[in-house]
């Protein structure tokens, strides 16, 4: 079960631990995560353009070995918009148990994977 007091409690160890040299390397990511809040708009008539603007500023976050999360999410919401409109809102669910929500989130794009 997902904990918010422990992750309050990580990210105030992670603020406060040399925030000012490990800036540099890190401020992209926070960059990254604003962009997505302000970006962000699970109702917005075109949802698949939205949702790459939204993850537009991710750089290597979304990437990594042969895998490219960001643009087959993009891909999957351009072939099927309202599907995934629904992942995410289940996925961003907080009345539910967080493993529970990616758990269903990985299935659901597995399918839609099979059957695009």
């Amino acid at each position: 079960m997902f904990r918010a007091e422990r992750l309050k409690e990580y990210l105030m160890t992670y603020q406060q631990s040399n925030m000012t040299e490990r800036w540099p390397q890190e401020q992209f990511k926070w960059e990254a995560v604003k962009w997505f809040q302000d970006n962000w708009d699970v109702n917005a008539l075109d949802f698949a353009e939205m949702l790459k603007r939204s993850l537009a500023k991710t750089q290597s976050l979304l990437v990594s070995q042969n895998n490219f999360p960001r643009g087959m999410i993009v891909k999957l919401a351009e072939a099927a918009p309202e599907e995934v409109r629904a992942m995410f809102r289940n996925l961003f669910d907080e009345s539910r148990d967080v493993w529970e929500r990616v758990e269903a989130f990985k299935k659901q794009a597995d399918n839609l994977l099979l059957y695009s």
